[in-house]
């Protein structure tokens, strides 16, 4: 039987980084089994050749090896070599939650029977630290044609959360691998323009963010932010104002800064974002400036003054057991 489904699932070096096998074993146990997966290894170094030919006596699984040129090359790879009408993504440090694919294709089957123009299906997403802590969550609920909020930021997540057909590449093309970062974004924004997106409002995938982010991942990943604004405007509607779109881009970014604790480089970004456009500016950034201006101090103060509570608590619970 011709699965429905062909799970990409992309790797560098995932194996020296230990999460590989929980990647492959979080789709092999999905609840939904109608599917082939594609482990596209995009020039890794290690034991990962090893590692995924312990795999391949499951008839559905596929190893395929490529000299390294980067995780768009390697699911443009996984696509070409696809053998179903729906594609799945799942990167080497990210897992499933044992339902996604099932929840994906119900809500295909019960929902988008009969709306013809539906391009892509995304769940929500669990944040997991290192560790497969939960440390946050993230999930937008606008379905439709969501093409001219996606100018304002990354509204699908994670490319481990979607489920697309397969001929929406054909119609939009592959993905853009010029971009080290943010092609998935350049992707969502091209399926956008032609076709219907849809959520699902469940945390069904779970992406880890790794401690080693630095202050030049910010950086690189703002270029191509700017990069694939820069090449989404210019096929752009004269309706989409240029200036509020990169308003937001900088202000996207400034958050970012600030959750890395580098204040000075947070205001700097948000007053560019203000100065080309003052209505991107919302409570929640001035909430942001004014924590900025005493940054680390204020944290502490915060953290002390709950270990404070938390200690209160606890000595008045054991005179009370006295």
């Amino acid at each position: 039987m011709s699965p429905n489904i062909s799970v990409i699932l992309t790797t560098y070096n995932g194996s020296s980084r230990g999460y590989l096998c929980s990647a492959i074993e979080s789709v092999l146990t999905q609840s939904y089994q109608n599917f082939e997966l594609l482990i596209i290894d995009d020039g890794s170094t290690d034991d990962t050749k090893k590692t995924c030919s312990s795999y391949l006596e499951n008839d559905r699984i596929r190893y395929v090896y490529q000299e390294n040129t980067g995780l768009a090359a390697a699911r443009n790879t996984g696509i070409r070599a696809s053998s179903a009408g729906l594609i799945c993504f799942i990167d080497d440090d990210d897992l499933w939650k044992t339902k996604k694919l099932e929840r994906q294709m119900s809500f295909v089957n019960a929902r988008l029977r009969n709306v013809h123009n539906w391009g892509l299906v995304f769940t929500w997403t669990e944040l997991i630290d290192e560790d497969g802590k939960i440390i946050g969550y993230r999930g937008h609920g606008e379905g439709g044609f969501l093409y001219r909020r996606l100018f304002f930021g990354n509204r699908v997540d994670s490319p481990s959360s979607v489920l697309v057909r397969r001929e929406v590449f054909d119609k939009v093309g592959l993905f853009d691998e010029f971009y080290r970062r943010c092609q998935d974004w350049d992707m969502w924004l091209r399926i956008s323009k032609c076709y219907q997106i849809f959520p699902i409002k469940e945390y069904l995938v779970q992406y880890r963010e790794h401690k080693n982010r630095l202050s030049s991942d910010n950086k690189e990943i703002f270029y191509y932010e700017k990069a694939v604004l820069k090449k989404a405007l210019s096929t752009a509607p004269d309706n989409i104002d240029p200036q509020k779109v990169y308003a937001s881009c900088y202000v996207n970014r400034s958050i970012a800064h600030f959750s890395l604790g580098e204040y000075a480089d947070f205001r700097r970004m948000l007053r560019r974002g203000l100065r080309l456009s003052p209505k991107v500016i919302t409570l929640e950034h001035i909430f942001y400036l004014v924590i900025s201006f005493w940054g680390n101090s204020l944290i502490g103060f915060i953290k002390r003054t709950k270990r404070e509570i938390h200690k209160t608590l606890i000595e008045h619970k054991v005179r009370e057991n006295l």
